[in-house]
C-alpha cells in the first residue's frame, strides 16, 4: 500500500497531467487527437497513471478541456507508422473483449453469491429444526392424498 491518499494521488496525477502539456507546449507538440478527440489513452500512458484518471478525475477533465478549447489539437500527419493504426484497433477490439468477459464472471459471480446465501440458509434451517423447508414449486404428496 502506498500510504497516500486518494485525493494525494488525484493531486499528483494532475501534476503530471500539467507538465505533460507544459511540455507539449514548450516544443510546440499538438495534443494527440485520435477521431477528433484526445487521444487519451496515449495522454495517459505519458503521464504515467491509468486513463480513468482523465475520465474521473476532475481537475484532470478541466485540464484537457482548457487545452482542447484553447488551441485544438491536430490530427496527426500522414508520415506515421501505417502499423500503428491497426494495432491499436485491435488492442481496443481485445480491451472490449476482455471488459465483457469480465462483466459476464461479474454478473455469475454475483448470481452464485444469491444461491450460496439461499442455500446457506435452508442448510442452517434444516440444522437446526430437523426439519426441511417445502418448496413451494413442488407438489406435495405426504397429505391425505386428496
Amino acid at each position: 500500500m502506498s500510504g497516500k491518499s486518494g485525493v494525494e494521488i488525484g493531486v499528483e496525477n494532475v501534476a503530471r497531467l500539467q507538465a505533460y502539456l507544459d511540455g507539449l507546449a514548450a516544443v510546440g507538440e499538438p495534443l494527440p487527437m485520435r477521431a477528433g478527440k484526445p487521444n487519451m489513452s496515449a495522454i495517459a500512458l505519458a503521464c504515467g497513471f491509468d486513463r480513468q484518471v482523465l475520465y474521473k478525475n476532475p481537475a484532470a477533465v478541466a485540464l484537457i478541456d482548457e487545452i482542447v478549447a484553447r488551441a485544438p489539437a491536430r490530427e496527426p500527419e500522414a508520415d506515421t507508422d501505417p502499423e500503428e493504426k491497426p494495432r491499436s484497433d485491435r488492442r481496443d477490439q481485445r480491451i472490449m473483449q476482455l471488459e465483457q468477459q469480465l462483466a459476464a464472471a461479474r454478473a455469475e459471480n454475483a448470481g452464485l453469491r444469491e444461491r450460496l446465501r439461499r442455500l446457506q440458509h435452508i442448510e442452517e434451517h434444516v440444522t437446526e429444526t430437523g426439519r426441511r423447508i417445502a418448496n413451494p414449486a413442488l407438489p406435495s404428496f405426504g397429505g391425505t392424498g386428496e
